[in-house]
């Protein structure tokens, strides 16, 4: 917020104050809500019974030679009488107004003080989470530390003593090298791997069928050999002399 805001705030709040500090003495002075509502119901009525009143007047002055001047006296008459009436309802109205715009400063001023509450508590906050973020990024700076350091104390205790290559003897082989690991193949998008097991089961297929065939081929070879013509039998021996 500007400084411009914050000056502007601050006028506010001090001519509400001012207007506020005149509020209690003039409540003081005045009578309370309820008696002025009574007040105005009671005033309300006697106008009304006025009104009633000089309007029967106006109706009997139709009746006389001399209807103008009759007329004449009787409004004469009435607004003397509805004067102070008036005058007094004008001043309950007033009041109300008064209280109403009472009200309203005291909403404003309640206002500022929550606005100025609520900024107050904001920039604590913040104050506050940057703290935790500074006090966290520390902990994390420590904690990564400690971690390099059990690193490098593991690697020293881990690596052998060197050993001086003229006196050292080959160490004997017991088992063959190990055969090189292919190298990883790359991961495959869901198409190649659609047509890579398309491919694997062409391929069985494929076998299936020729070892069909080759047993075909083995029946067939079979049944030919069963088929194949006897052995001569032998004539019989000469008989003996």
């Amino acid at each position: 917020m500007t400084l411009r805001h914050h000056f502007t705030r601050l006028i506010c709040a001090f001519a509400v104050s001012a207007c506020l500090s005149q509020v209690p003495a003039f409540a003081a002075r005045q009578p309370a809500p309820e008696q002025d509502a009574a007040q105005q119901l009671a005033l309300q009525a006697q106008r009304a019974q006025m009104l009633s009143r000089y309007q029967a007047e106006r109706a009997a002055c139709m009746h006389r030679f001399f209807v103008n001047a009759c007329l004449d006296a009787s409004h004469k008459q009435e607004r003397s009488a509805l004067a102070p009436i008036d005058v007094d309802l004008q001043a309950i109205a007033l009041r109300a107004r008064m209280r109403a715009a009472e009200a309203e400063m005291r909403q404003v001023q309640a206002n500022i003080a929550a606005a100025q509450t609520g900024q107050h508590d904001s920039a604590q906050a913040e104050r506050q989470s940057a703290a935790r973020a500074t006090a966290l990024a520390q902990r994390e700076e420590q904690a990564a530390a400690r971690a390099r350091q059990a690193a490098a104390g593991a690697s020293k205790v881990a690596a052998p003593p060197p050993v001086r290559p003229e006196t050292a003897p080959p160490a004997p082989r017991l088992f063959p090298a190990p055969a090189p690991q292919p190298a990883p193949q790359p991961a495959l998008n869901p198409a190649q791997r659609a047509a890579q097991a398309a491919q694997a089961q062409a391929d069985y297929a494929a076998k299936q069928k020729a070892y069909a065939d080759k047993q075909a081929e083995q029946s067939r070879q079979n049944a030919t050999q069963k088929q194949a013509a006897p052995l001569p039998v032998p004539s019989p021996s000469a008989p003996l002399r």
